[in-house]
């Protein structure tokens, strides 16, 4: 057992664990271009195996690597040659970066004497898996107006008990923040239907926020509330303009400003006043 912890403190400090968590990154990124894909479409993530949309040729393993059988196949099918979309090497390419922005933050900041590896590793695993269930529900609200049931449900206590597990965040303060998460959203949606009469936020951007809250406690949760409309200013109304369309009366998603606003709380979280960051055990 002294061995293999030797082993394991020794890869947390080696170039090894970068190019891991690189690798680990971009696999999942192309796992998550189907999720992304086939769950809006309430369709199953397993079967049938991925194939191109126009002619239905199955996409053999060796055409499947991320990011390199794209460039490799000039961005098109191999049978049909219809363009395959730049979206899917985008997104292993940026599933890629955010393990390796884990593992910076989760793993390589605390590598240092007596700090058990195996606890670094867990972080960065548990870390890594919330940071893909935002990019995939953030992905599935752009393209389907939609933040599905099948994954916030079983998501919030995953995160919750395996948060617990992981020890960084008290128990009591991730089911604080679950609960405050899912009654930011819900009050300011009542709100913005009495005011407005028309829905501002959905229930599907409360189970968010209730996720988020279960994965780092209730201070992630207000950072999140409050910084995503920032997002929001940030983002819409050069977009909006850019295609000549007015503000009011779009149907825009919420959820990816919740999702980049997470996001950078997860990264940048331990840059906050200590009250807000995450505390280690």
């Amino acid at each position: 057992m002294a061995a293999l912890a030797d082993t394991l403190a020794l890869f947390v400090r080696s170039a090894g664990g970068w190019v891991f968590a690189g690798v680990w990154g971009a696999l999942w990124g192309s796992f998550f271009n189907v999720a992304i894909h086939r769950v809006g479409l309430y369709e199953s993530v397993v079967r049938p195996r991925s194939r191109c949309p126009k002619c239905g040729h199955a996409i053999s393993a060796a055409d499947n690597i991320p990011i390199l059988s794209w460039l490799l196949l000039g961005g098109r099918c191999r049978r049909c040659r219809d363009p395959i979309s730049v979206r899917y090497p985008l997104v292993e390419a940026l599933t890629a970066l955010l393990a390796l922005g884990v593992w910076w933050r989760f793993v390589a900041l605390s590598a240092v004497d007596g700090v058990d590896p195996v606890w670094l590793l867990a972080r960065f695993f548990y870390y890594f898996a919330f940071v893909g269930t935002l990019l995939v529900l953030g992905g599935i609200d752009l393209d389907h107006l939609l933040l599905p049931d099948q994954i916030t449900y079983p998501a919030i206590p995953i995160f919750l008990v395996a948060g617990i597990l992981v020890g960084e965040v008290p128990a009591l303060d991730r089911l604080i923040g679950a609960v405050l998460g899912y009654g930011l959203v819900a009050l300011t949606a009542e709100l913005s239907y009495l005011i407005l009469r028309r829905e501002g936020m959905g229930y599907g951007d409360a189970k968010l926020l209730a996720l988020c809250g279960a994965a780092f406690g209730w201070r992630g949760v207000l950072v999140v509330f409050f910084g995503a409309p920032f997002m929001g200013l940030v983002v819409v109304p050069p977009l909006l303009l850019w295609r000549r369309r007015k503000v009011m009366g779009v149907e825009i998603p919420y959820g990816p400003f919740l999702v980049v606003a997470a996001l950078a709380y997860v990264y940048a979280g331990h840059l906050l006043p200590a009250p807000l960051t995450f505390t280690a055990p």
